[in-house]
């Protein structure tokens, strides 16, 4: 292990830099300026979405394609604790015991990349998202001195994040939904404002089928609900 700054010193560098950036490259070298000035090797900035996640980032190209090949980001610890406590903690592989057997190979793959430990800053953003700014290691576990002011670095990741929506440089990968035939066609007519009943009179099918059918589109696509899963599926043209 080896000793880290306390990042409260270098977030007003941060801020100013953020600010004088004018596109994707410049925000870039001020979170990677900001990253390896507290002791860490890589940086992401990840933007989650229901439907897409955004990245930027100095992890190695090979683990980024495997990381959204593999759908990685619902099962990353780091993203589902960021969701959940919206608020910053620290991380290492050393806890991977405690995670499933997924987790477990998730853990080791980053292993291989050299993505071993670090501390996460979430914020929320407009409709249910999420933006986390990790900072990795190399290092099994670090000896993190800790952040006095977590408003204000939140504060900090927040500027970052609004900065990357106005130059709308970051990349996106969209997240790729299987529906079956049925689901589409249920979700297609709850879409045009047809009930249950409805739907399953036009498909002479049992109500419970067509209910069956709108709950498992709705658990592909993350909806809280019908409504959510019709818009989310309207908004990646699935329907």
């Amino acid at each position: 292990m080896y000793k880290l700054h306390v990042l409260d010193g270098e977030l007003d560098n941060l801020i100013d830099a953020l600010e004088l950036a004018r596109d994707q490259r410049m925000i870039k070298q001020a979170l990677r300026h900001f990253c390896e000035s507290n002791g860490f090797d890589r940086f992401a900035h990840l933007n989650v979405r229901s439907t897409e996640t955004c990245v930027l980032t100095t992890y190695p190209a090979e683990w980024q394609r495997l990381y959204f090949d593999k759908k990685y980001a619902l099962i990353d610890p780091v993203v589902i604790s960021a969701k959940r406590n919206m608020e910053i903690f620290s991380w290492s592989q050393d806890d991977a015991s405690k995670y499933s057997k997924d987790v477990k190979r998730f853990f080791r793959e980053a292993d291989d990349f050299g993505i071993r430990s670090g501390l996460s800053i979430p914020i929320r953003t407009p409709f249910g998202g999420t933006a986390i700014l990790t900072l990795a290691s190399e290092q099994r576990r670090v000896d993190f001195a800790g952040i006095q002011d977590t408003v204000r670095a939140m504060n900090a990741v927040a500027f970052a994040h609004a900065h990357l929506n106005r130059v709308a440089a970051a990349p996106c990968r969209r997240t790729k939904y299987e529906l079956t035939p049925r689901e589409v066609t249920c979700l297609t007519w709850a879409s045009l404002g047809k009930t249950m009943s409805e739907i399953a009179d036009l498909l002479q099918i049992d109500v419970r089928t067509v209910r069956n059918y709108l709950d498992l589109a709705r658990e592909k696509l993350g909806g809280s609900n019908i409504a959510h899963a019709v818009r989310l599926a309207v908004m990646q043209h699935l329907i």
